[in-house]
C-alpha cells in the first residue's frame, strides 16, 4: 500500500529540515507593526495630507482673489502743452462720500414774543441731487470737478494743457527783460571797455550769479565764404587774436559747463571774436539765452577767397570784400551769393525756435551804436532785446524796467546793411 504524500505547507509556514532530516512545517512569526495593521494607517495617512493641502492650496487662493479691487484711473502731471511731457496715468481708488451729508439742515428760528417782527430771508431750495451735481462736475476751485483748478477732472488745471511752460521768469537786467534760467555772456574787453566791464557784470551777476562769462578783446564777426571764422565750420588757420585785451575770462568762475566750453573753444573765439562764439554758443542747449555787451563799433565782414589755400589773415591780396556792415568799414553793395548768406539763415532758424524751447534768446547791452542788422534780426527772432547803456557812460543807475514788450525791438539806426545786388 502506497503511502499517503504530506499536505503542502500553508502560506505562512517555511519549509525546514527537521534532526531527523524530514521536512517540517514552522510558521512564520509576524511583527507587532504587522500584526497591528500599520501598512493600512500609513496608506491612509498619505491619502489625507494630500487632501489638506490641496484644501489649503484652495483657501489661499481664493481669499487673495478677494482682496483685488478695480483701481480708478485718472490723468494728473505738468502742463508742457504739445512739446510737455504727457501726463502720467496714477492708480488710485476714490472713495465716494455721501453727498447726502453735505446737504445741511437749515436751523428753526423761534421768537418767546408773539407780537416780534422778524423778517426771514428767503431759504433757496438745494436739494441733494443738485448737491451731488455740483460735487461731482465741480467749479474753478480745487476739488473733484472739472474746472480750472488743481481738482480731479477733464478741464484745464494742473493737469495737460496747450500752452508750453516758460523758461524761466523775466529777470531786469540794466533795463531790459531777461527770460532764462542759464544764461552766458560775452564781454568785450577791449581797452576802450575795461572800465565797464566789473560793472557790467555785477549787474548780471544779481539776477544769475551762476553766468558764464567769457572775455575777449573786441566784438568783430568775419565770414569766409559761408563759414563763420573761428566757428563750428571753420577749418582753416588760427590767428593770435585781438591784443591789448584788458580782461580775461576768469575760468575759477565759470560753471563745469563753462570750462568744458573754454577748453574746447577758447581758441576759436580768440580767432573769431563774438561771431565764433555766437555760432557755437547758439547750439549749446545749456542755456537760455546769450548775452553780448560791447560798443558794436568793429561790425560784421564777409570776404571771398580768391586763391586756395589762403591763410587767416584776411586782410592780404587773396581775399576780397563782398560784404560789409559797421561803423569802422562799410561796403557799397552786397554781392555775396546765396550759398555766402547761409551762416545768416543759419542763425536766424536756430535763435527762431526760442519760442518752443529749442534754442536762445539773444540779448545785446551797447554803449555806443545800435548793433548791426543781423544781429538785430536774430534778437527779434528770438524774442529777446537790445538796450543802448547811455547811463552806464555817466556812472548812473540801471532804469527801472518798463512794461515794453521784449519782442518790438526798436529798429536799428546807425548801421543799416546794403541791400543792393550785384
Amino acid at each position: 500500500m502506497s503511502a499517503t504524500p504530506p499536505n503542502p505547507p500553508s502560506p505562512n509556514v517555511d519549509d525546514t529540515i527537521d534532526a531527523n532530516g524530514e521536512q517540517a512545517a514552522i510558521r512564520q512569526k509576524q511583527g507587532f507593526w504587522a500584526r497591528l495593521g500599520g501598512g493600512g494607517l500609513m496608506v491612509s495617512l498619505i491619502i489625507h495630507f494630500f487632501l489638506v493641502v490641496v484644501a489649503v492650496f484652495w483657501v489661499v487662493s481664493t481669499w487673495t482673489d478677494s482682496t483685488k479691487r478695480e483701481p480708478t484711473q485718472f490723468s494728473t502731471g505738468a502742463g508742457g502743452g504739445n512739446d510737455g511731457d504727457r501726463a502720467k496715468i496714477y492708480q488710485h481708488r476714490l472713495q465716494q462720500k455721501n453727498m447726502k451729508s453735505l446737504a445741511k439742515s437749515t436751523p428753526r428760528l423761534t421768537s418767546k414774543n408773539p407780537n416780534a417782527s422778524i423778517s426771514l430771508p428767503d431759504i433757496p431750495n438745494v436739494s441733494t441731487s443738485s448737491m451731488v451735481s455740483g460735487a461731482t462736475m465741480g467749479g474753478s476751485s480745487k476739488g473733484f470737478g472739472g474746472g480750472s483748478g488743481g481738482g480731479i477732472g477733464s478741464g484745464q488745471g494742473i493737469g495737460v494743457g496747450s500752452g508750453k511752460n516758460p523758461i524761466g521768469k523775466f529777470k531786469p537786467v540794466m533795463g531790459a527783460k531777461i527770460q532764462a534760467t542759464k544764461v552766458a555772456v560775452f564781454m568785450d574787453s577791449s581797452q576802450s571797455m575795461s572800465r565797464y566791464l566789473d560793472r557790467v557784470e555785477a549787474e548780471i551777476r544779481k539776477q544769475f550769479p551762476d553766468a558764464d562769462v567769457f572775455s575777449y578783446g573786441g566784438v568783430w564777426t568775419k565770414t569766409i565764404g559761408g563759414v563763420v571764422l573761428g566757428g563750428n565750420k571753420y577749418k582753416g588757420s588760427y590767428g593770435e587774436g585781438a591784443k591789448g585785451v584788458a580782461k580775461s575770462t576768469d575760468i575759477d568762475k565759470l560753471t563745469l559747463k563753462g570750462k568744458s566750453i573754454f577748453r574746447q573753444y577758447d581758441q576759436n573765439f580768440k580767432t573769431g571774436c563774438v561771431g565764433a562764439w555766437i555760432d557755437i554758443m547758439k547750439n549749446q542747449r545749456e542755456y537760455d539765452a546769450l548775452i553780448v555787451f560791447s560798443d558794436f563799433q568793429d561790425g560784421v565782414s564777409q570776404f571771398r577767397e580768391k586763391e586756395k589755400d589762403a591763410k587767416y589773415y584776411l586782410g592780404s591780396p587773396k581775399f576780397e570784400t563782398v560784404y560789409a556792415d559797421g561803423t569802422r568799414s562799410k561796403h557799397s553793395t552786397d554781392d555775396r551769393t546765396e550759398q555766402e548768406k547761409l551762416w545768416e539763415k543759419e542763425w536766424l532758424k536756430v535763435f527762431g525756435e526760442a519760442n518752443i524751447g529749442k534754442g536762445p534768446r539773444l540779448y545785446l547791452f551797447s554803449t555806443e551804436v545800435d548793433p548791426q542788422s543781423i544781429f538785430d534780426k536774430c534778437v527779434k527772432a528770438s524774442g529777446g532785446q537790445i538796450k543802448l547803456l547811455k547811463w552806464l557812460k555817466t556812472g548812473g543807475s540801471p532804469p527801472p524796467v518798463t512794461d515794453e514788450d521784449p519782442t518790438e525791438i526798436k529798429k536799428s539806426s546807425v548801421s543799416t546793411p546794403a541791400s543792393t545786388a550785384r
